[in-house]
């Protein structure tokens, strides 16, 4: 229900009404959208597909753009390490997926999207009953970006503001059933992306140094089982085995700088649950294994760097416990630890608690504290780097990622003009041990070194949600951050990270939800920009970003099975002035697209259509 109170063409965009979870664009050139969480970019959190690992590796970058927001049933955001059965890689929380089933989808749906800067979008599924046992659901998206014209230009610096792009999407799954036996799925899915953008009318071979021209050709192949053993007579038992296949690859390029990698992973994950004596103690155990071979490599002009140092295989095997105690009334507990074998560390354990006490019917306490890591990948996590003159400096050998994060949250239920409200404070605290630090201290060169120093994220968030009449939700929200790392030696605060943030949503739906109307209300603080001193003076910014409003709004009619949808986002128009540094001389020292603190686009008015048969 969530996801249509909002445009959501893609789970990049379903976060916007979201107080845990930060959207932001990564450069002014390329359209691609990041997510922060707890002050720290995505690739700190773990995104999965129904428990299989789905935003990561070469996907990192771009791969939230990959499940259209029509496919979703639901999201669950988890702040903090997470359960130790989905692998090592979270490490400031866990966003889970979970996709239309055959049983529960709509026999047929449809949706369409436009919106005034020539974005179209398609998105269908069908689902089909076999059998009693047996059912199948197909999926499908095509969408264009800049469909009519040669691109939009909106602040006339000579670059598209969006790129011009084209996706195609298509998912098939099923679910079967063996009568108090076993039940499983199985599907794959095929995306093909491609964008343009840069300068208009901008070359895009990588040769040519007349014109700044982008294209970023994406194709992706996955295929994933999942299949369990039932025992009907201890229904707390179960054996289950989860694979995922996929292959990736990306060719990127950023006027003279190319881009080439390929992705080929398998992933295994075996899972025992039973009970020890009572149903108040369950225990999970089992197995996990990762075969990752990347090749990635990097041409800045004729030079190849990276070529060597970012190809590699790697393999995890890994196993884990995890004990679950829960006694029905004011008092549950997650404990879990796992252990993983690394080519570059070895064997590596990593221990994570989750308590939750409820102190009263109203009211509860939240504790939780773990350790997580990740293998980094410098090129494609941080690919809006390429849309800059900055050369990328690999210093070292980069080491795996790890951090540990602690966390409290206090949750109270109250009645407010005799309805159900909620009021939650909560804080989190990651401290790295290791971390690769991207340093953009200095405006001619990228830096990527292992952390020499301290590494730490603060993050305080209160949330209050309260029902005033019938069918009106209220939600307010504000959130502080103190993320810093230190760079050469100095702990500055990490750059393009508001310090302070508000969020407000309202929503009403008319009886029977005939009409619904949502706006959302957003306020950014000042964050600090990197040192741009080393630029000619009139491409020096200044030390901090200004604060600013961003408002969006949709109004949504139902007519029987049909829904028609009409809103808007950034309503006040509210952009950076100029989001490049220098765009007349793209091959100038000056030159940079990557400072981004606030909207690039204008305003954008959008429609569109839902049509299903149940």
């Amino acid at each position: 229900k969530e996801l249509t109170n909002a445009a959501c063409c893609n789970l990049s965009e379903s976060f916007d009404r979201n107080a845990s979870v930060d959207v932001n664009f990564t450069d002014a050139v390329s359209g691609t959208k990041q997510i922060q969480m707890l002050g720290l970019d995505g690739i700190y959190t773990q995104i999965l597909y129904e428990n299989l690992p789905f935003v990561r590796g070469l996907s990192a970058s771009h791969g939230l753009t990959y499940i259209p927001g029509p496919w979703v049933e639901a999201i669950f955001v988890t702040k903090g390490t997470g359960s130790v059965v989905n692998g090592y890689e979270s490490i400031t929380g866990q966003i889970q997926i979970e996709m239309l089933e055959p049983d529960k989808a709509d026999r047929f749906y449809i949706n369409g999207y436009a919106n005034g800067e020539n974005r179209f979008e398609l998105n269908a599924h069908h689902a089909k009953k076999i059998s009693d046992n047996l059912s199948t659901l197909t999926f499908g998206h095509a969408s264009r970006n800049n469909l009519f014209g040669d691109g939009i230009d909106r602040n006339k610096d000579g670059f598209m503001d969006i790129p011009m792009a084209e996706q195609y999407n298509f998912f098939n799954r099923w679910n079967y059933r063996i009568k108090n036996k076993a039940e499983g799925q199985f599907g794959f899915r095929v995306l093909m992306e491609n964008k343009t953008g840069g300068q208009l009318h901008g070359e895009k071979d990588g040769t040519s140094s007349n014109h700044y021209g982008i294209e970023i050709n994406t194709k992706q192949f996955e295929t994933f089982t999942k299949n369990g053993l039932l025992f009907p007579s201890k229904p707390w038992k179960s054996i289950a085995i989860m694979t995922t296949e996929r292959y990736h690859k990306v060719e990127a390029i950023f006027g003279l700088k190319k881009f080439e990698g390929e992705q080929k992973s398998l992933y295994v994950n075996t899972i025992w649950a039973d009970i020890l004596d009572h149903t108040f103690h369950k225990i999970k155990f089992g197995g996990s294994f990762v075969l990752d071979h990347f090749d990635e490599v990097l041409f800045d002009g004729a030079a190849a760097i990276g070529d060597s140092l970012l190809s590699k295989k790697e393999i995890v095997p890994g196993g884990y416990v995890e004990y679950t105690y829960n006694n029905d009334t004011n008092l549950s507990m997650v404990a879990g630890l796992r252990t993983d074998f690394l080519d570059d560390l070895g064997l590596m354990v990593n221990p994570r608690l989750h308590l939750k006490y409820n102190t009263s019917k109203e009211s509860s306490f939240r504790l939780s504290g773990g350790r997580g890591m990740r293998t980094p990948h410098i090129f494609v996590e941080n690919s809006s780097l390429f849309a800059s003159s900055r050369q990328i400096i690999i210093a070292e050998d980069l080491q795996p990622e790890i951090a540990w994060n602690y966390g409290m949250t206090f949750s109270y239920c109250f009645k407010s003009f005799g309805k159900e409200a909620t009021f939650n404070v909560d804080f989190f605290r990651t401290d790295f041990e290791n971390q690769v630090v991207v340093d953009m201290e200095d405006v001619d060169k990228v830096q990527c070194y292992n952390l020499k120093g301290i590494s730490y994220s603060n993050s305080l968030q209160t949330e209050c949600s309260i029902s005033p009449i019938e069918r009106l939700d209220i939600k307010l929200a504000y959130k502080y951050y103190d993320v810093k790392t230190t760079y050469q030696g100095k702990l500055l605060d990490k750059p393009l990270v508001p310090k302070d943030r508000i969020l407000f949503n309202i929503d009403y739906a008319t009886n029977r939800e005939k009409w619904k109307f949502n706006f959302t209300a957003k306020w950014f603080g000042q964050s600090r920009l990197p040192n741009t001193s080393g630029n000619d003076p009139e491409f020096q910014l200044a030390e901090k970003s200004p604060s600013y409003y961003t408002f969006m709004g949709q109004i949504t009619k139902r007519f029987m099975q049909f829904e028609f949808y009409l809103g808007g986002e950034n309503l006040l128009n509210y952009r950076i002035e100029n989001p490049i540094i220098d765009p007349a001389n793209p091959y100038g020292t000056n030159f940079d697209a990557t400072i981004i603190w606030g909207p690039i686009n204008g305003r954008v008015i959008y429609g569109g259509f839902r049509y299903k048969i149940i």
